[in-house]
This record gives C-alpha cells, structure tokens and sequence, in this order.
C-alpha cells in the first residue's frame, strides 16, 4: 500500500534526525531548551530559551543583504545531507536544521522567487489537507520571514502553538458566504481574521477579498500578515494575524535595553522564541505583550479598517 504524504514526510524527519548531524544536535537540544509558561490576560504563551534560532531571529533582510548572500532555500544550494520530499513540481519539503518544535517543516518553493502568498495560498491549502496532523504557517516578507526572496510555507504539529485552540474561542462572526464564512479574530494584543471554507475556490477568493480590505504600505506588496491553516473534518481554518510593523524597537535599541525579537508566526501562535538566555530571563507578560502590540495591529483598528470596506 502506497504511503501517505504525511507518513512519508515523518519518515523523512525520524531519517533527517539519525542521519543528519546538524539537525540530530538540534532536535535532541528541543529537549532541553528552557521552557516558561506566561499569562497574558487569560491567554497562554510559552516562551522558549532555543540560541540555535539565532541564525533565524537575527538574519539581515533588508535588500542589499539579500542580495549579497547565497539563497539557502535554492535547491542549489541545500546541503548535501538534506532530503528532498517533493510536493507536485512547485515545492520540495524538508526537514527544518534550526527547529522550534519536535517536527518542523520547511516547504520551499522550486523555483526562486519572492515571498509573495496570494497566488499560492491554494497550494498551501492543499498542502495542509495532505498534512492533517499539522499547522502550516506562512510569514510574510517583514513578517518573521528569514528569506524573503524565495517564498516558502512552514509546517509543525497542530496543537503545539496555543493558537491551535485559541482558534475556536476568540472568532465573532463578520460576513457568511455560501460554504465560506470570514470571522473577526482577537487575542488580546494578536488580532486578525479567520476564514472558514470546506472549498479551496471559495477560500482563496475570500482572502482575496479580505487582502483588498487591509493596509498595504509603500514598502511592501501585500498586506503585512502571518497565516496559520489547518484542514479537519473537510473544512480548512485560515488565521491572518495583521501585522503593522517588522521588529520592535528593542531588536535595534543599544543594551541593556536591547530585547533580539524578531516575531514570526511561531511568536503570534504563542511560542515566544528567545535566542539570548538574558533576553529569555527578561520576557515576562508585560514585555512580551509590549512586543505584541508593536507589531500588530489592535482590534479596533482592524475594525475601523473593515468597516470602512464593508460599509459597517
């Protein structure tokens, strides 16, 4: 009998994890990262001691930098050691070598291209419906994205980012469509929109719709977001956490004021990843909460933004 997509990718990472050095070191040290659980209002958040993101956290994504460095999602330049899951011929799956969680996916695109979501959120959508037992994520360009030249998803166990849960008790009903309904998301200082389909088509065309509705600034060319999909029971959850701003201003800020965050959808989903042990004994609820509504938006303004679009 012909594995699932699902079995040959988690066959693919207990692989990556005997065979491949550098992820072997990294994903045994996740057993030992330092772990503290916070309370924002009644929200959970983990934050997580993990220095081996370092490489991520602290990447140069301004133009220039991109420029000057070699594509490290390129299939050219993979390491040797890294296996190769294709998905149709647009997408190869790997094991991610700097993990947060116990199975972390990396899922590049071919071919090199920018980290642009609207025309492959089918694909991504898809994805998630071979892969039920994950969340697949997307950050966009300024939005947590290490490599925001060459678009790729992510993909970690559903249920190991509190927002999994969090899904199914902060949404309010905004618009219905036939099999398509868009909700009002908010978590205090994470605030967003939840697309719920059973219908890829109809799916896509409400981001579409709801993309049209939010703020693009000069820099960028798509509205600043993170997305989480799950696929359960034949319907597809979409989250869009609406981002206003790349990075704090303490990732830039001269010591001992200096906090390296970097969030990314892994943060918003609630697994604050710290990269510094003093930075981690420093993140309590009011610093991480700060870091939240720097970087996005509150829920009135969401709601001041959509009302003018929708005439409510």
């Amino acid at each position: 009998m012909r594995k699932t997509l699902q079995e040959e990718v988690l066959r693919m990472l207990d692989r990556q994890k005997k065979e491949w050095d550098l992820a072997a070191r990294n994903y045994e040290a996740l057993d030992h990262v330092l772990v503290r659980e916070l309370l924002l209002d009644d929200v959970l958040v983990r934050v997580q001691y993990n220095p081996a993101r370092s490489v991520s956290t602290t990447a140069k994504v301004d133009k220039d930098a991109v420029k000057q460095r070699p594509c490290f999602l390129c299939p050219d330049h993979l390491p040797s050691e890294q296996l190769r899951l294709p998905f149709g011929d647009r997408y190869l799956i790997l094991c991610n070598p700097y993990p947060i969680f116990r199975h972390h996916l990396t899922i590049p695109a071919c071919e090199h291209t920018p980290q642009r979501i609207q025309s492959r959120l089918a694909d991504m959508l898809e994805l998630s419906r071979q892969l039920p037992d994950f969340t697949l994520f997307y950050n966009g360009p300024r939005c947590g994205a290490s490599a925001p030249d060459h678009f790729h998803f992510q993909a970690v166990p559903w249920g190991d980012m509190p927002v999994d849960q969090e899904i199914e008790t902060h949404t309010k009903l905004l618009l219905a469509e036939k099999e398509t309904s868009l909700y009002t998301f908010s978590l205090g200082s994470r605030n967003g929109f939840v697309i719920r389909s059973s219908l890829i088509p109809d799916a896509v065309s409400m981001f579409e719709k709801l993309c049209t509705w939010l703020p693009v600034s000069i820099e960028d060319e798509e509205p600043m977001m993170n997305l989480f999909v799950h696929y359960e029971k034949q319907a597809w959850s979409l989250l869009a956490v609406v981002r206003k701003k790349h990075r704090p201003w303490q990732y830039t800020a001269a010591e001992p004021d200096r906090f390296l965050s970097s969030p990314g959808a892994a943060d918003l989903g609630g697994v604050f990843v710290t990269v510094r042990e003093s930075d981690f004994n420093r993140a309590d609820a009011l610093l991480i909460n700060d870091v939240y509504q720097q970087v996005c938006f509150s829920a009135r303004e969401l709601e001041l933004q959509i009302a003018k679009k929708i005439g409510k």
